[in-house]
C-alpha cells in the first residue's frame, strides 16, 4: 500500500480557500445593506420583521440583525412569547417592543452583555455584541449547565428549535422548507443509546438496526435507501471515505445532536444518497464550567466509565475547553464476540472578541470487536428439520475472526463577523483511518440435510486520509420589502485509501452442534486497489423573508468529481464527473404557529463502473418534491411536523441482457410516502415523542424482470414509535423520573426478489432514574431496551443473510454531575 504524503491536499486546499475569498462578490452586498455601519447600535433605524414567537426565536432573530447579544437565564426565558417588531425602529425601540407583555425588561451587564430580567423599569442604551447566548441556572436539565440559542450548542430538551445541517445557515426549523428531526443530547443521555443507529430509533422516516446486534458498526435506511458510516456526516464535513469496509460506529457521548435531513441534499454536501443525510455534532467547549463522571454496568458483561468535563480558562471566558473520553468492554449477544472502545476527544474554544470564534476539534477513537455475522433463514426464520439456530450462535471461530478499527480526526469551525451584514465561516477537518479484520460467513448448506454449513473466509486490510474544508461568505441584507440571509461557498473533499483483501474458503462447520478452533482456509491470491477522489462544489443559497410571513429558498451547486481508482473492476484509472444540482422551498409563517411548506431537491452520485462498449457509468441522481406543515405553538415547547414526499432515484446499474457479466444504467426506483413526528417537552417535567411512517418503495424500471416492481429488501412500509417520560420536580419523591416507549417496525422482505417476507416486530424500552436533588448531582438510572426480550429478525438481504435483533439490554448507570 502506498504512503502518500498529505502536502498535496494542504496546498490545493489553501489555493481553493484563496479563490473563495477572492472570487465571492461582496461588491453587491455592499451596496444593498440596509444596517448602519457606524454609530452604535441603537443609533439608527433598521427595518424588523421580527413576529410574535418564543421569546428565544426572537431574540436570536432581533441580535441577528443588529449584532447585539442577549442574555438571559433559562428561568427567566423558558415558555415566554415574545412580542412583535415590524417597521422601521432604532434597535432599542425593536427589542422594547418585542418584550411589550412579557414582564421582561433590559439592562447593561458591562461591555458584553445586555441581561433580560424580570424588572418593572428598562435602561436604555445598548451595545453591539456577538450572537445572542441564553445561559441556563442550575435547574437546567442539560449537564452542561448553560444552554446555547445556536444551531451546535446544548439544547436543554428534547425540542430542537434550530438547526443548520439543512441551509448552513443558523435557521429556525418551523421556517426551513425541508424535513428535518434533531435527536438531542438529553434524548440520547435518557435513552442510554450506544450507536448513531440506536439513537436513531424514535426517529421518522428512519429505519434503524437493520443489522439487528450490532455495536461496532452502524447501518440504517432513510427513506427507503440504505446507508454506512461512509455516508455521515460531521459537523458538516465527510468523516469516512464513502465506500469505506471497516466497521466503525461513531461514539455517540462524544456528541451533542444527531440531525437528519430527509431527502436529496447534493446542493449543500455534493455527493450522497437521495434518501438523506446525516449529520453528527460535536460536543463543544462551554463557558461555563461543566463536570460529568459516569460508570455503566449492563447485560453482556457490559461496563463502561466515562467523563465529560469543561468550562473557561480565564476570567474572562476568552478561551474555554472541553474534554470527553470514555472507555468500554463488554461482550455480545453473539457467542465469542468482546467489544473494546477508547474514545477521546479533547476541544478548546478562543473567542479574542464579539465578532471571532476559533474552536478546535480533535477526536481519537479505537475499537476491537466482531461482526455479529447473518444466519441462513432456514433455522432462524423458517423451520430446520434440526431444529431452531440459537440467536447467540457464532458461524464464524474465535481462533480466527479479529476486527480492529482505529481513527484519529483534527479540525476546526472558524466564525468571524466582518461587519454587520457579512459573516465569514471556515469549516475544516483531517481524518485518519485504519482498519484490519479477519471474518467467517455463511456459504451455504452441506448437502440437503441442513445442518453443516460451507463457509468463506474475508481477511482485509485497509487505511485512508479524509481532508474536507468548507468555506462560506454569510451575507444578511435587505432590497426593498425583502430580507435576504444569501450564502456563497466552496467546498472541497479529498479522500486517499487503500484497501488489500483476499477471499476463500474455510472449514465446514456444524451449525447446531458446533466445535471451534479448526479453521484451515483455502485462499484465493489476494487484491489490492488504491483510490483517490477529490471533490469541488461551488454552491450559492438565498433564504428570502418578506413581510414576517413567507420564506423562499432558492440554492444551487455545481459539483466536480475525480475518481482515481486502480482496481480492475474500475471503467477508467481515472474518471472524471460533474453535476449541478439545485433546490427550491416556500415556507408561510402563520400567526398560530403553522407553517405549511413545499420543496423540490435534487441528489447526485457518482457511480464506478463501465457497460460493455466501454461506456462510464453517469452518476446516479435523485429528485424528490416534499409538501408538509411544522407546527410549533407559541405558549410551549414542542415542534410537530408532518410530510408528504415522492423521491426518485435515476440511472441505477441493472443487468444487461444482451451482455452477461456487464450493467447498464437504465434502473429506477421510487419511493414514497408519509411522515409525521411530535415532540414536546413541558416545564413541569413531562416529554413526549411520537412518529409515525409510511413508506412505498418500489422498483421502476429493470431489465431484470424478478425484481420489476418489487420493494427492496429490508425496507418496511409501516413504522411507528412512541415514547414518554415524567420528572417529579417537588415534594418528597422530586428528583424521580421514568419512563419508555416502544417501537414498531412493520414487515418487509427478504431479498431482492420479494420471496419471502420478514414479520413485523414491535419492541419496549424502559427507564428509571432517581436524582435526588439534596445529593447535588448524583443520580441513579436503570434502563432497558427490548424489554420482554422480543426475539424477532431484524432483516435479510437473501435467504442466506438474515440478522436476529438485538435482545434484552439491561444497564445502571451511576453519575456525578457539579
Amino acid at each position: 500500500m502506498s504512503n502518500r504524503s498529505s502536502r498535496p491536499i494542504f496546498l490545493r486546499a489553501a489555493h481553493l480557500t484563496a479563490a473563495l475569498l477572492v472570487g465571492t462578490a461582496l461588491g453587491p452586498l455592499g451596496g444593498t445593506v440596509a444596517y448602519a455601519q457606524s454609530g452604535g447600535a441603537t443609533a439608527s433605524a433598521r427595518d424588523f420583521n421580527i413576529r410574535s414567537q418564543q421569546l428565544v426565536d426572537a431574540m436570536r432573530e432581533f441580535s441577528q440583525a443588529t449584532g447585539i447579544q442577549v442574555v438571559y437565564t433559562a428561568s427567566v426565558g423558558s415558555g415566554v412569547a415574545a412580542g412583535e417588531a415590524s417597521g422601521s425602529f432604532s434597535a432599542a425601540e425593536a427589542l422594547s417592543r418585542i418584550l411589550t407583555g412579557t414582564g421582561l425588561t433590559y439592562r447593561f451587564t458591562g461591555a458584553n452583555a445586555v441581561t433580560l430580567e424580570p424588572a418593572p423599569q428598562s435602561t436604555d442604551g445598548v451595545v453591539r455584541l456577538g450572537p445572542v447566548r441564553v445561559e441556563g441556572d442550575s435547574a437546567a436539565s442539560s449537564p452542561t449547565a448553560s444552554q446555547f440559542a445556536t444551531a451546535t450548542g446544548p439544547v436543554g430538551s428534547y425540542v430542537a428549535r434550530r438547526s443548520a445541517s439543512a441551509t448552513k445557515t443558523d435557521t429556525p426549523l418551523i421556517e426551513t422548507p425541508a424535513s428535518i428531526s434533531v435527536v438531542t443530547r438529553e434524548q440520547m443521555d435518557v435513552q442510554q443509546v450506544k450507536t448513531i443507529s440506536q439513537a436513531l430509533r424514535y426517529t421518522a422516516g428512519v429505519t434503524a438496526d437493520i443489522a439487528g446486534s450490532q455495536v461496532i458498526a452502524d447501518q440504517f435506511i432513510v427513506r427507503g435507501f440504505q446507508q454506512g458510516a461512509g455516508r455521515v456526516l460531521k459537523d458538516g464535513l465527510r468523516m469516512f471515505p464513502s465506500d469505506y469496509l471497516g466497521w466503525d460506529a461513531p461514539e455517540p457521548y462524544g456528541l451533542e445532536r444527531v440531525e437528519i435531513l430527509r431527502g436529496a441534499s447534493s446542493v449543500l454536501y455534493g455527493a450522497s444518497d437521495p434518501g438523506g443525510q446525516i449529520n453528527l455534532i460535536s460536543k463543544r467547549a462551554p463557558q461555563e464550567p461543566l463536570y460529568q463522571l459516569q460508570l455503566q454496568r449492563g447485560s453482556f458483561d457490559y461496563w463502561h466509565a466515562a467523563g465529560d468535563i469543561g468550562g473557561p480558562l480565564d476570567k474572562d471566558g476568552t478561551l474555554s475547553y472541553r474534554l470527553t473520553g470514555l472507555y468500554r468492554e463488554s461482550d455480545a449477544q453473539v457467542d465469542f464476540i468482546h467489544n473494546r472502545r477508547i474514545f477521546v476527544a479533547p476541544t478548546v474554544t478562543w473567542r479574542p472578541d464579539s465578532r471571532t470564534e476559533l474552536t478546535i476539534l480533535t477526536e481519537y477513537q479505537k475499537q476491537t470487536g466482531n461482526f455479529a455475522n447473518p444466519v441462513p433463514a432456514d433455522g432462524s426464520l423458517f423451520s430446520n428439520p434440526n431444529g431452531h439456530i440459537p440467536r447467540n450462535r457464532n458461524i464464524g471461530d474465535p481462533d480466527f475472526d479479529r476486527s480492529s478499527s482505529e481513527k484519529w480526526a483534527l479540525g476546526y469551525a472558524f466564525d468571524h463577523q466582518l461587519s454587520e451584514a457579512i459573516s465569514l465561516r471556515q469549516n475544516l477537518r483531517y481524518t485518519h483511518v485504519r482498519h484490519d479484520s479477519a471474518e467467517l460467513f455463511f456459504l451455504s448448506w452441506v448437502g440437503t440435510a441442513q445442518r453443516s454449513i460451507d463457509r468463506f473466509s474475508d481477511e482485509r486490510r485497509g487505511s485512508g486520509d479524509i481532508f474536507s474544508v468548507d468555506t462560506q461568505v454569510e451575507g444578511r441584507f435587505q432590497t426593498g420589502p425583502l430580507s435576504h440571509t444569501l450564502l456563497a461557498g466552496l467546498d472541497y473533499n479529498r479522500t486517499s485509501y487503500d484497501q488489500w483483501q483476499r477471499l476463500g474458503y474455510a472449514t465446514p462447520l456444524d451449525l447446531f452442534t458446533p466445535v471451534y478452533g479448526n479453521v484451515t482456509p483455502f485462499f484465493f491470491p489476494a487484491s489490492e486497489y488504491e483510490q483517490t477522489i477529490d471533490q469541488t462544489g461551488l454552491y450559492l443559497q438565498d433564504q428570502v423573508k418578506l413581510g414576517g410571513k413567507w420564506v423562499m429558498l432558492l440554492g444551487g451547486r455545481y459539483d466536480w468529481v475525480r475518481n482515481a481508482n486502480s482496481a480492475s473492476w474500475a471503467a477508467e484509472p481515472v474518471q472524471k464527473d460533474g453535476k449541478f444540482t439545485g433546490r427550491a422551498g416556500l415556507v408561510y409563517l402563520a400567526d398560530n404557529g403553522l407553517a405549511p411548506y413545499l420543496s423540490f431537491s435534487q441528489s447526485f452520485l457518482p457511480a464506478t463502473g463501465r457497460t460493455f462498449d466501454n461506456q462510464i457509468f453517469r452518476p446516479e441522481t435523485g429528485r424528490q418534491y416534499e409538501a408538509g406543515v411544522k407546527y410549533q405553538p407559541t405558549d410551549g415547547n414542542s415542534l410537530y411536523t408532518i410530510a408528504v414526499f415522492d423521491l426518485t432515484k435515476d440511472n441505477v446499474s441493472t443487468t444487461d441482457p444482451l451482455h452477461p457479466g456487464y450493467s447498464i444504467q437504465d434502473g429506477r426506483t421510487r419511493s414514497r410516502g408519509v411522515e409525521a413526528e411530535a415532540k414536546l417537552s413541558v416545564a413541569a417535567g413531562f416529554n413526549l415523542l411520537a412518529t409515525f411512517s409510511w413508506n412505498d418503495v418500489k422498483v421502476m424500471r429493470s431489465n431484470e424482470s424478478a425484481i420489476l416492481g418489487n420493494r427492496p429488501f429490508r425496507v418496511p412500509e409501516h413504522q411507528a414509535s412512541l415514547w414518554s417520560d415524567y420528572s417529579i420536580t417537588t415534594g418528597a419523591f422530586s428528583g424521580l423520573s421514568g419512563g419508555g416507549g416502544f417501537r414498531y417496525i412493520g414487515s418487509s422482505y427478504g431479498d431482492r426478489e420479494n420471496s419471502f417476507k420478514v414479520p413485523s416486530y414491535t419492541v419496549v424500552d424502559a427507564f428509571l432514574r432517581y436524582a435526588p436533588p439534596a445529593l447535588g448531582g448524583l443520580s441513579l438510572e436503570l434502563n432497558a431496551s427490548n424489554l420482554f426480550d422480543k426475539g424477532y429478525i431484524a432483516g435479510c438481504f437473501n435467504r442466506n443473510g438474515c440478522q436476529y435483533g438485538q435482545g434484552r439490554n439491561i444497564y445502571v448507570t451511576l453519575a456525578y454531575d457539579w
